[in-house]
């Protein structure tokens, strides 16, 4: 996942193993992508507007078994973004949720509102959950699109970060499609995300492209839903093996390609 930042970009690697953490970080430093081995969210991505700010501007987790073409579409694009579009990293908040979940339309995901109940008291108006004690209202909350299979889905509440407790945020994906953690994983994403990510991000979650796996990375449920067919012996050279994992996780930018090496 690292090896193109540091190899290709030239991300300065920090590994921190008391605590589990390795962390490239861009050279203007305000992007950092870090894998934490003893937490949930192995992967964690922050950008900031300015190097030293304390808070990042936003920010995206992905559980342990998230796919790594999926983080790597991020990645990726971040990477090339800070080359030919610096100012589009830290891109305000732009309003349109439909661009990023566009992708999902595309590829036939249902969508569905997703509603609560608010409880007008002396207080003011506030969320409850079961039945409500005085005058209720069902308001819409945000929304989800559903896999057609069913096994995938994003949703989205238009809400601050702070008023979602831990693992959750204002943007999740969530995936389900076996029994076992291994069938299963998840991304958050904090509400000033710029539109374009998640619309890369979606992009990478609908696409059909073949991936490659181990045979102990196969799981039975994956086994049972997915076409395989044996892999190509990788390289032997090993920066030959770094510029073609590069290659493959290229997120196929849409503005622009990649820097020149």
């Amino acid at each position: 996942m690292l090896q193109p930042l540091v190899h290709v970009h030239g991300w300065p690697l920090q590994n921190t193993p008391a605590t589990g953490r390795i962390a490239a970080t861009s050279p203007c430093g305000r992007i950092e992508v870090a894998a934490e081995i003893a937490v949930f969210h192995l992967w964690r991505i922050t950008v900031r507007t300015h190097p030293d700010d304390v808070e990042p501007r936003w920010w995206a987790t992905f559980s342990k078994e998230t796919p790594a073409e999926i983080v790597n579409a991020l990645v990726q694009a971040l990477a090339a973004d800070r080359h030919v579009a610096p100012e589009e990293i830290v891109a305000e908040w732009p309003g349109h949720p439909p661009a990023g979940w566009h992708p999902l339309l595309k590829a036939g995901w249902a969508a569905s509102e997703l509603t609560a109940l608010l409880l007008q008291d002396q207080g003011g108006t506030s969320s409850i959950i079961g039945a409500p004690a005085g005058p209720a209202t069902t308001v819409v909350d945000g929304v989800r699109f559903t896999s057609p299979d069913g096994t995938a889905s994003l949703t989205h509440r238009p809400k601050p970060d702070s008023e979602f407790g831990e693992a959750m945020g204002p943007w999740m994906i969530e995936v389900e499609f076996g029994p076992t953690w291994q069938d299963q994983w998840n991304a958050t994403l904090s509400a000033a995300t710029p539109m374009r990510y998640l619309n890369m991000l979606t992009s990478a979650v609908v696409d059909p492209a073949p991936v490659i796996r181990t045979t102990s990375q196969i799981s039975d449920a994956t086994r049972t839903a997915a076409a395989t067919r044996p892999a190509p012996p990788p390289p032997r050279n090993p920066l030959t093996h770094v510029e073609a994992e590069f290659a493959r996780t290229d997120p196929r930018h849409p503005t622009q390609g990649h820097p020149h090496r």
